[in-house]
């Protein structure tokens, strides 16, 4: 189990009317905590990435590819979010990659006045996952 943070970079692109996000990393595991980040900046006023965590969910993930897994793996964060406004901000990943992920995330219960917006879907809509080698990139978009 892999309990180093993995560095990556997060950018937000111009997008008509939803949220476009370059993600990049240097493994799958890594892209999974940048676009993760970057579902958070989204959609909260504040991401306490720092914060201590003081809460623990796990996701288990199965897929047929990359893209697959990513968007499955936003859209659990989101029900997360959503349903228990519960915020990842560790993660420890037994396995990712594009058949198969399962993770322990920990993180914190963001406060209802932390929303800064509504984030409905991760989609598959302009999702594109690269493998080179650097590393990983992605480009995610969050439909608002």
């Amino acid at each position: 189990m892999s309990a180093r943070r993995r560095d990556g970079h997060l950018r937000f692109l111009d997008h008509t009317a939803d949220v476009l996000a370059e993600c990049e990393a240097p493994d799958f595991a890594g892209l999974l905590e940048v676009a993760a980040r970057a579902l958070y900046e989204t959609a909260l006023e504040t991401y306490r990435g720092g914060a201590a965590p003081d809460a623990r969910r796990m996701a288990r993930i199965e897929g047929g590819s990359y893209e697959e897994i990513l968007v499955r793996w936003l859209q659990e964060l989101l029900y997360l979010l959503d349903v228990e406004r519960f915020v990842a901000i560790r993660f420890r990943f037994d396995e990712a990659s594009g058949a198969r992920l399962r993770a322990v995330v920990d993180g914190y219960v963001h406060g209802p006045d932390e929303r800064a917006v509504e984030v409905k879907a991760a989609t598959y809509h302009g999702m594109e996952v690269r493998r080179d080698a650097e590393g990983f990139r992605a480009r995610v978009v969050f439909d608002l």
